[in-house]
């Protein structure tokens, strides 16, 4: 390997690993990434479960609209299911990446840990649900498509906030 290409790998290996993305024998992103597809299956099917069925019976109908004052929720059922699955899926993230994400990081006490991630995820299930409740009633877009879409923004949130608040490295 030239010279030029083995310095250009090195500072590119040095970026990514300052990034907190890949550090030579890590596979955190991977995992990141496997666990964002456990949450993302277990948001939707939460999701379907609490809007397309009659377990939760005692929800408004579908699109139900509830005035709010200067807010109009154009379908309350869809809301409060996306919020209920966001939180499900929540949970689930939170229980996979602090057991096996970022098992080797550094580690605060898990009531802290539970509430920090809690509180940091916060955005991304404001960027989802609110994505969801806008592109369904609005623009007509299928309520799982939309919700889909919604936690495709949310992934970068919740990588920055993970890797540099939640579970440091321990040499950070």
């Amino acid at each position: 390997m030239s010279a030029s290409k083995l310095l250009l790998r090195r500072n590119m290996i040095a970026l990514l690993d300052k990034l907190g993305i890949w550090t030579p024998g890590s596979f955190t992103l991977g995992r990141f990434l496997v666990v964002g597809t456990i949450g993302y299956l277990v948001n939707q099917f939460f999701l379907f479960l609490f809007y397309d069925t009659h377990i939760l019976w005692f929800l408004p109908a579908k699109d139900a609209q509830k005035d709010l004052g200067l807010l109009t929720i154009g379908d309350s059922r869809l809301l409060i299911a996306s919020i209920a699955a966001v939180e499900i899926s929540i949970v689930s993230n939170f229980l996979w990446h602090d057991r096996w994400t970022f098992r080797d990081r550094l580690k605060k006490p898990l009531y802290l840990r539970f509430a920090q991630f809690n509180t940091t995820s916060l955005g991304s299930p404001l960027i989802s649900t609110a994505t969801l409740n806008i592109l369904t009633p609005h623009f007509g877009v299928h309520y799982l498509v939309a919700n889909s879409i919604g936690i495709m923004l949310g992934v970068t949130w919740n990588w920055l906030w993970n890797t540099r608040f939640i579970w440091r490295r321990k040499n950070a």
